[in-house]
């Protein structure tokens, strides 16, 4: 299993972070990974509801269904998700109070698709990627959210 954390400070209210983070239609606003979301609640996510994203990775797309698992209003969402190429992964995303704003913690922990043959890939090449997509995701909420706020 691989571990990958990242952290960011935002200039917003922790609520507001929230608010972004918990709209699954929102994802592809600031994770430019994300190809495509389906089959999200249209709402807030909610402890127990699922979605479908497609990801793109160095030129792999992959099919992922996740399950919202944990959330705490204004702190955490945690999600679980497993590939159709049968990877896994645990995505958390924690929000603090600090200041006027928010410390942004992004946690994620995967085991590659593909068995053996994605663990060697994923220490060879995607490990490196993934911790390079992680900050860009954070530095991409950072804008959106600091966007959102100044409104």
């Amino acid at each position: 299993m691989t571990s990958i954390r990242r952290q960011i400070s935002i200039s917003c209210a922790p609520g507001k972070v929230f608010e972004v983070l918990a709209d699954v239609e929102r994802l592809a606003d600031f994770s430019h990974m994300t190809v495509a979301i389906s089959n999200g609640p249209g709402r807030p996510l909610a402890v127990g509801d699922r979605f479908d994203q497609v990801v793109k990775v160095l030129h792999l797309e992959l099919d992922t269904e996740w399950e919202v698992t944990e959330i705490v209003t204004d702190e955490r969402i945690r999600v679980e998700g497993r590939s159709k190429a049968n990877g896994s992964a645990t995505v958390t995303q924690q929000i603090a109070a600090q200041g006027d704003g928010s410390l942004v913690t992004f946690e994620i922990e995967y085991d590659p698709p593909f068995g053996i043959l994605g663990d060697i890939a994923d220490k060879a090449v995607f490990e490196k990627r993934h911790e390079h997509d992680a900050e860009q995701i954070l530095v991409s909420l950072k804008t959106l959210c600091e966007g959102v706020a100044a409104r």
